[in-house]
C-alpha cells in the first residue's frame, strides 16, 4: 500500500511539471495584441482568462482515456461520408421541384378543352393545379432557404457585420424575415434576388388560376332551312309600288297593294308595341344571327315658318289650289262652326301635281288608237314628261300655339293663334346585324349607315333608270326608289289616313312609357320618331299580301343566317402564359442551386446551414471575446443594434496545443487565418 501511495504522488508531480512547461508557449500567441483595443483595454492575462488554459491539457489527458477517442480522430472520414448524403438531399429537393413544375405544365396542357366538371383522381383541375403548385412552392422556398443559410457562412468567411448572422437567419424563414434586412439596411445581390423570388412565390398562385379560363365554345350551323328571316330587301320593288318595271315615275305614290304597313306602323308607335319580325330559329340553339341585313331609315325634320308661306288645299273636293296660309286659315275656317280639326296637315306649295291625289288620278300618255302607254314603244328612250311628277317630299302642319293636341280653336281665333311648321325627310341606307334574344329578333348592331341623296333627274324621274332592268343592273337605284316611296307613304298616312287620324294616335301615344307624354304640349315630333322607326322595320319585315310573299324566304349571297349552339363549358388554356409561368418557376430553382453549390465549394464541402450546433461549437478569439463580452446580457433587439458597428470573420485559430479550430474573430485580426 505504501508503494502505491508513492507512485500516485510521483504521477501528480509529473502532471504539474508538464502544466508549467506549456504555459509559456501559450502566452506567446498574444504578446503582439495592440494595447489600443476598441471598447476597452485587454486586462492582464491570467490562466483562467485565456481561450485555452492548463485545464485543457488535463481535459485532453482525461479525454484520452475515453473509449470512443478513435471516432473523434476520424472526423474527416465521417465528413467525407456525409458529403454524399449532403448532395443527395439537395438532389432530392431539386428533383421534386422539377417534377412538380413539369407536372404542372403537363396538367395545364392536358386541361385545355376539358369540361369544367372534369376530374383527375377525384380532384377538379383548379384544385389539382393548386395542389401541385403549393407542393412545388414548398420545395422551391426550401431550396432558397438552403442557399441563403449556406451563403451566410460565405459572408462570414469573407468578413462582414455581425448583424449578417441575424439577417440571413431571418431571411431563410420567408418573406416576413426580410424585415430584418430593412432594419439593418443590409442588402446584397443575393438577398435582393431572394426577396424578388419570395415575392414571386407569393403571387404565382393567383396568377396560375388566371390561366384556366372557362369558356363556352360555340358551334355554328347554316345556311339552313331551319334558320330563316322573312325579309324583303330594299334593293327591289316587288309588291311595294305600282311602278313595277314600267319606268313611269308618276306611278310611284307610296305603298300600293300593301299600304296597310304604314297604318300598322303608326298604330304600333301609338301603342308602344315592338315589331315582331318573322323568323325561324332552332329551339335548342343559343341564338340565331343574320349579318348584312340592309334597310332604309327615314328621319323627319320640321322648321317653323311664317303664315306667308304657301300650301296646297283641296277645294271643292277635286281642285288642288296653292294658297297663302294666313289667307286660308280665316276666322271662319278655323271656328268651331267648321269641321276643321287640328293638327292640320297640308302639302307644301312646291308639291303641286305631286300630291297623293294628283298621282292617284294620273293617266299615262297612250299610243294613238291603243290602250297601251307610249313608254312601252321604246322604254330605253328617255321621256322628259315624267320628270315633273317627282321631287322633294314635304308637308306643313298647323296647330294650336299653346296646345298641339287641341282638336279645335276657340271662337274668333285667327291664324295668329296657330303655329306653322314645314317638315321634310332624309333617308339613310343601313347595313346591320340582327340577333335573336329571349325568343325575339331585334337589331343588334349597325355596321354602316350611308345617306341617300335623291337623284330625280337621272334615276327617280328617269324612265331609263327606274325600270326593272335598270334596277337589276344597279341595285342602288332600287334603294333610292324605295326611300322615295317610303317618304310618299308617310305623308299619305298623315294627309289621307285610311283608318286613324293623328288625334287618335296622340290619345294612345300619351299613355305609353308610364305616361311620359301625357303632359307634353307638342307631342307630334316625338310620336313621329317612334312611327318612323316602326315603319323602317315594317318595310322590310312585314309579310306582303301578294305572290311575292314566296320571296320572303331568307336567301342570298352573304346574307344567310346562322344558328349558334353553345357547347358544354370548358377550359381554355393560355399556352404561352403556361410556358412562361413554368419557366419562371425554374429560374429560382437554378438560382438557389448555383448559390448553394458556390457556398458549399467555398466551405470545403461542409454544409453548416442554419445549424445552431455548428454555430455554438464555433469558438472565439480572445479579441472577439473581449468585444462581445457584454452581449450575452442584452436582449435580441439591443444586441442587434449594437452589432451593426462590429465586423467579424470566421476563420481558423491555433489553440494552445497548436491545433487549428474554427473560431469567430474580429475582421482584420492577425492570428485568425482564412477558413480553408
Amino acid at each position: 500500500m505504501y508503494h502505491l501511495r508513492v507512485a500516485c504522488k510521483a504521477r501528480q508531480i509529473l502532471v504539474k511539471l508538464m502544466s508549467h512547461h506549456h504555459h509559456p508557449q501559450q502566452q506567446q500567441y498574444y504578446t503582439d495584441i495592440s494595447e489600443e483595443i476598441p471598447l476597452g483595454q485587454v486586462p492582464e492575462e491570467k490562466p483562467d482568462q485565456k481561450l485555452f488554459d492548463s485545464r485543457q491539457v488535463q481535459h485532453d489527458a482525461t479525454y484520452a482515456r475515453i473509449p470512443n477517442r478513435q471516432s473523434v480522430n476520424s472526423i474527416q472520414e465521417l465528413q467525407k461520408k456525409s458529403s454524399f448524403s449532403l448532395y443527395l438531399k439537395a438532389l432530392f429537393t431539386i428533383v421534386l421541384s422539377c417534377f412538380f413544375t413539369i407536372a404542372l405544365l403537363l396538367l395545364f396542357l392536358y386541361a385545355d378543352g376539358k369540361p369544367l366538371d372534369f376530374t383527375i383522381i377525384g380532384l377538379k383541375i383548379p384544385s389539382l393545379v393548386s395542389f401541385l403548385l403549393s407542393a412545388n412552392l414548398i420545395f422551391i422556398a426550401s431550396g432558397i432557404s438552403k442557399a441563403l443559410a449556406e451563403y451566410k457562412w460565405v459572408r462570414l468567411r469573407e468578413g462582414d457585420k455581425l448583424t449578417v448572422i441575424d439577417v440571413y437567419e431571418e431571411c431563410t424563414r420567408g418573406l416576413s424575415g426580410f424585415t430584418s434586412a430593412f432594419k439593418a439596411m443590409h442588402f446584397d445581390f443575393v438577398l435582393i434576388v431572394a426577396l424578388v423570388f419570395n415575392i414571386g412565390l407569393l403571387i404565382v398562385s393567383p396568377v396560375s388560376q388566371e390561366l384556366l379560363v372557362p369558356i363556352m365554345k360555340n358551334t355554328t350551323i347554316g345556311p339552313s332551312a331551319q334558320v330563316r328571316f322573312h325579309y324583303l330587301g330594299v334593293e327591289g320593288l316587288n309588291g311595294r309600288s305600282k311602278l313595277g318595271g314600267s319606268g313611269i315615275a308618276p306611278f310611284m305614290n307610296g305603298l300600293s297593294t300593301n299600304a296597310y304597313i304604314t297604318s300598322s306602323s303608326f298604330a304600333q308607335a301609338a301603342t308602344g308595341s315592338k315589331s315582331s319580325p318573322l323568323f325561324t330559329c332552332p329551339s335548342n340553339s343559343a341564338y340565331c344571327l343574320w349579318k348584312n341585313v340592309t334597310y332604309i331609315s327615314t328621319n323627319m325634320t320640321c322648321n317653323t315658318i311664317s303664315p306667308d308661306e304657301t300650301a296646297i288645299v283641296n277645294r271643292w273636293g277635286t281642285t288642288r289650289t296653292v294658297v297663302v296660309l294666313k289667307e286660308f286659315f280665316t276666322a271662319f275656317n278655323i271656328s268651331t262652326a267648321s269641321d276643321m280639326k287640328f293638327p292640320k296637315f297640308l302639302y307644301s306649295g312646291d308639291m303641286l301635281n305631286r300630291t297623293y291625289w294628283d298621282l292617284a288620278n294620273y293617266t299615262a300618255p297612250m299610243m294613238p288608237g291603243l290602250n297601251i302607254p307610249e313608254i312601252f314603244a321604246d322604254g330605253k328612250v328617255y321621256d322628259p314628261r315624267y320628270r315633273p311628277y317627282v321631287g322633294d317630299q314635304s308637308f306643313i302642319i298647323a296647330y294650336n300655339k299653346t296646345w298641339q293636341s287641341a282638336s279645335f280653336l276657340d271662337i274668333n281665333s285667327t291664324y295668329l293663334d296657330l303655329e306653322f311648321k314645314k317638315c321634310y325627310f332624309n333617308s339613310t341606307y343601313v347595313n346591320s346585324t340582327w340577333i335573336t334574344t329571349n325568343g325575339t329578333l331585334a337589331e343588334y348592331s349597325v355596321e354602316a349607315a350611308t345617306p341617300i341623296v335623291m337623284d330625280y333627274d337621272n334615276v327617280i324621274g328617269n324612265n331609263t333608270a327606274n325600270n326593272y332592268d335598270a334596277i337589276t343592273a344597279h341595285p342602288q337605284n332600287g334603294v333610292m326608289l324605295n326611300a322615295y316611296i317610303m317618304q310618299q307613304s308617310i305623308i299619305a298616312e298623315l294627309l289621307a289616313p285610311k283608318y286613324y287620324n293623328i288625334q287618335d294616335y296622340f290619345e294612345s301615344f300619351r299613355q305609353i312609357e308610364n305616361f311620359k307624354y301625357l303632359k307634353e304640349a307638342f307631342p307630334f315630333e316625338y310620336f313621329m320618331q317612334y312611327a318612323l322607326n316602326a315603319f323602317d322595320q315594317a318595310y322590310i319585315q312585314a309579310p306582303y299580301v301578294n305572290k311575292d310573299a314566296e320571296s320572303l324566304a331568307w336567301s342570298g349571297s352573304g346574307r344567310d343566317g346562322y344558328a349558334v349552339f353553345n357547347s358544354e363549358p370548358q377550359y381554355s388554356i393560355k399556352r404561352d402564359a403556361c410556358f412562361a409561368l413554368c419557366l419562371c418557376l425554374f429560374i429560382p430553382i437554378l438560382w438557389w442551386i448555383a448559390i448553394w453549390t458556390i457556398s458549399i465549394k467555398k466551405s470545403n464541402g461542409i454544409a453548416r446551414g442554419n445549424s445552431q450546433i455548428a454555430l455554438l461549437a464555433t469558438g472565439m478569439t480572445p479579441l472577439a471575446q473581449h468585444h462581445l463580452r457584454g452581449f450575452s446580457k442584452l436582449d435580441s433587439e439591443n444586441a442587434f443594434k449594437n452589432a451593426k458597428n462590429i465586423r467579424v470573420r470566421v476563420g481558423t485559430f491555433r489553440n494552445g496545443d497548436q491545433n487549428e479550430v474554427v473560431a469567430f474573430g474580429m475582421d482584420g485580426e492577425e492570428h485568425l487565418m482564412p477558413l480553408k
